[in-house]
Formats: C-alpha cells, sequence, structure tokens
C-alpha cells in the first residue's frame, strides 16, 4: 500500500475518505484535500467558488502537464474554482490564489462535496 505524507491537523470534522490510483482524498465539513504522491493540495470549502463535471479534454489539457501522461483514469473529472489553495510540500507551503483546479472524483465523492458547499455556501 503506498504511504501517504501525514496530514497535519484536518479542520473540520471527516465526512469521506478515498484512495484511488495512489491519490487520496479527504473531505471534511470545512475542507477538500488531495494528495498525490509526496504532495498534498488543501482547499478550504469557504473559499470555492463553483465546482463543475469538465470534459475529459479540458482535464488532460490541464492535468497532464501536472501529472504526467498518463493522470488518474478513475472517476469523473472537475473544475474546483477556489479563491485560495495551499499547495502542501516537504520543502514547504505555497498559498496560491485564483485557482482552477482539475481532479477526478467518484461519483458519491462528488455528490458529498456538491452537498456540503451547499450547505456552507
Amino acid at each position: 500500500m503506498y504511504a501517504f505524507p501525514k496530514v497535519k491537523r484536518l479542520r473540520g470534522e471527516l465526512k469521506r475518505s478515498e484512495v484511488r490510483n495512489q491519490v487520496k482524498y479527504q473531505l471534511t465539513t470545512r475542507e477538500f484535500v488531495q494528495q498525490r504522491g509526496r504532495t498534498t493540495y488543501r482547499i478550504a470549502l469557504e473559499h470555492i467558488l463553483g465546482m463543475v463535471e469538465c470534459s475529459d479534454a479540458e482535464y488532460l489539457r490541464h492535468a497532464k502537464p501536472l501529472f504526467g501522461s498518463t493522470p488518474d483514469p478513475f472517476g469523473k473529472p472537475y473544475k474546483i474554482v477556489t479563491v485560495l489553495m495551499h499547495l502542501v510540500t516537504e520543502v514547504g507551503v505555497i498559498e496560491q490564489q485564483g485557482v482552477s483546479f482539475y481532479t477526478r472524483l467518484s461519483p458519491g465523492f462528488a455528490a458529498h462535496m456538491e452537498s456540503l458547499l451547499a450547505e456552507s455556501g
């Protein structure tokens, strides 16, 4: 089994956690966390402006430079637009503003996330 770096202090109550194709997805009442390799992406739900299912072509166009020629083939592709995202690496934390984050989510995970976004917004 793939060993992910430990996420320090998840914000909120953990609602869902999935591991697929060496990618870990966590959803709490306050944030979405995705871990791929030694990199962790943290997005507070309050910072998400919108989440929409996108085409495979759009996903591949944006994900290929980040994840190589074979990005995660599982789940449906989504575009998450956020005002603020924290990128956590072994060398530190990078705060990014105005980000369109592309990922693949299982139908159940996406539905749960959309439900939490509707509650918080």
